[in-house]
């Protein structure tokens, strides 16, 4: 059986303000304030995140922190959700234009298929790019891709949810989309069953497509067609929050498992609606893919092409630990 090992990032994290969105909708933010100009003129990065939940708080809080840390000019846009693929292309074309020195994406779902063509356009005027949190499928031209082990986030997951309904029973998950983190992350949850778990069946996975109310909805239809049901899993924090609030509402015994930790889902896990999840380091993606970039830019490759965002286990037990507070602020 494959062991995935939670790890923990070293860094100490120092969680910043949330920071209020700009004009338009758009999240964008310049750590400038940190930043010194070298004898050829600062560097500059830009960063094209795909959302605004406190998740990405913590990523651009990470890329803030490395822009000071290394004296550069870091440049943060998101979009306000996570199904504006079009919007998404658009702050990157507009990022490309004002000639950064390097420029990273995390690309949604809507955004898979038109970035290449995009990212083209960097390519040739001699723009390093690098992904962060989620794998670009169908474009070589990174220099790196810095994210978790998504396929693995969802077999930790499945582990410790076979852990705690004692290895047999009916599953299901809500998920937060079809490509990209969360079909790895599904797939890394239903692989990891079939292969260890043959008293558990996965009786049903259904698509939040990242949105709380559409969330809500398909686990609580989930629950009223399996009344047996012993464990659910949701694959980011809108999912597991949509999966806690209607078990609870049920009054049922469900163990419930997800995937990061915004503030509501800790609470949820500090009053026992949540057994356990499985966390990003979001605060370290940000900074490893600022810090790549500006070593790119001074003639340091990355030694890897992807570079690995450790995750942890954080139960109610651990989650005042000092280890586990770096990690979720």
């Amino acid at each position: 059986m494959k062991k995935f090992i939670a790890g923990v990032a070293g860094a100490t994290i120092a969680v910043l303000a949330l920071s209020a969105c700009s004009a338009g909708g758009t999240a964008a933010t310049s750590a400038a304030a940190g930043a010194s100009s070298a004898a050829g003129g600062s560097i500059k990065v830009s960063l094209i995140a795909k959302g605004t939940s406190d998740y990405w708080t913590l990523v651009k809080n990470g890329a803030e922190a490395a822009g000071k840390d290394l004296g550069v000019e870091v440049t943060y846009n998101a979009t306000d959700t996570e199904n504006e693929g079009d919007k998404q292309l658009n702050l990157l074309t507009a990022a490309i234009n004002d000639k950064p020195q390097g420029v990273a994406i995390a690309p949604q779902d809507g955004a898979q298929d038109g970035a290449p063509t995009v990212l083209d356009q960097a390519k040739a005027a001699n723009i390093p790019v690098a992904v962060f949190d989620t794998p670009l499928k169908s474009w070589d031209g990174a220099i790196a891709t810095i994210a978790s082990d998504n396929e693995g986030i969802g077999a930790q997951a499945a582990e410790n949810l076979s852990k705690l309904i004692g290895g047999k029973g009916k599953v299901a998950m809500v998920i937060q989309g079809v490509t990209g983190t969360a079909a790895l992350r599904r797939d890394g949850f239903a692989n990891w069953m079939k292969a260890n778990a043959p008293d558990i069946q996965v009786v049903d996975i259904q698509n939040g497509e990242a949105d709380p109310a559409k969330s809500r909805d398909k686990a609580q239809a989930i629950l009223q067609t399996n009344p047996d049901l012993a464990g659910f899993a949701g694959t980011s924090d809108y999912s597991t929050i949509a999966i806690a609030d209607e078990v609870a509402a049920k009054g049922g015994t469900v163990k419930v498992v997800g995937v990061d930790a915004s503030p509501d889902v800790l609470t949820l896990l500090s009053e026992g609606k949540i057994d356990g999840i499985v966390t990003q380091n979001p605060y370290q993606i940000g900074y490893k893919t600022v810090s790549t970039l500006v070593d790119q830019v001074k003639g340091k490759a990355p030694a890897e092409k992807t570079i690995v965002s450790e995750a942890a286990w954080v139960t109610k037990d651990n989650m005042n630990n000092p280890e586990i507070k770096q990690i979720t602020g």
